[in-house]
């Protein structure tokens, strides 16, 4: 051997053909089924969705709502949640295309524009049945929606296969998405929930003796990515009577 020889160091050509092999594996599976079927752990704690309220990204392990995963707001009728929902759906509008699966058909599309979204980016749904909400929500996804809100004040029973098919969906394109409301979800969804946050509402926001507002504080139930136990407040401006004061006031 020369002396400009590089030295191998023992064990390095077996780790060189590990990697090798380990890469034709990985390149085999995501070309026979799909791109997100097989990613690295760590890939699912980095990269969320910016929500516009930093307290609210630091909720999440990844600074936003997780991509590739399903989450929860949950919250009861005047808790907060339906208008947060709303909320994160405008502004992530603003620059992306998101979609809205109105389960029990009670918002508007002038209800984002309302927060400032921009509804040529929004597409809406109104499932006469649960599985087709679910299965649209899926579809719109694989299409190229980045962001999908789930609306629902109480959530009905489906097939285990459903939500599974729209977490393959979000994983292979590396979308989010959330559902917002109610107090209890099928155990099928709950057990594929990334992340749940509960929603409570601690006052109303007035301005000039008008209810312009709403408070709320946020509190991580349970988690898949990170430890349980982080909270945040928030206030969530009304459109009306104050459109200026519209969205979410963050304390930061």
């Amino acid at each position: 051997m020369g002396l400009d020889t590089p030295r191998r160091l023992p064990g390095e050509r077996d780790r060189q053909l590990r990697h090798h092999a380990l890469q034709g594996a990985l390149a085999g599976i995501r070309r026979r089924y799909g791109p997100g079927v097989v990613r690295l752990g760590g890939d699912a704690q980095s990269g969320g969705l910016k929500t516009g309220a930093s307290s609210l990204d630091a909720l999440f392990p990844g600074l936003g709502i997780p991509r590739g995963r399903l989450s929860w707001l949950e919250g009861g009728p005047g808790e907060g949640a339906f208008d947060l929902g709303l909320v994160l759906l405008a502004e992530m509008s603003k620059e992306l295309p998101v979609a809205l699966v109105d389960f029990g058909q009670s918002v508007d599309p002038g209800d984002v524009a309302d927060y400032g979204g921009r509804l040529e980016n929004c597409w809406w749904v109104r499932p006469a049945r649960p599985e087709q909400g679910w299965a649209a929500a899926r579809a719109l996804v694989l299409a190229g929606v980045d962001f999908c809100l789930l609306l629902a004040g109480r959530w009905s029973p489906v097939d285990r296969a459903v939500p599974a098919v729209l977490l393959a969906a979000l994983e292979e394109r590396g979308a989010a998405a959330l559902l917002a409301g109610g107090s209890e979800v099928p155990a099928v969804v709950g057990g594929r929930l990334g992340v749940q946050i509960s929603c409570r509402r601690e006052g109303w926001a007035n301005v000039h003796g008008d209810v312009a507002g709403i408070r709320v504080r946020l509190d991580v139930v349970r988690s898949r990515l990170g430890p349980p136990g982080a909270a945040c407040r928030l206030k969530i401006g009304f459109p009306r009577p104050y459109p200026n004061r519209a969205g979410i006031v963050d304390p930061g």
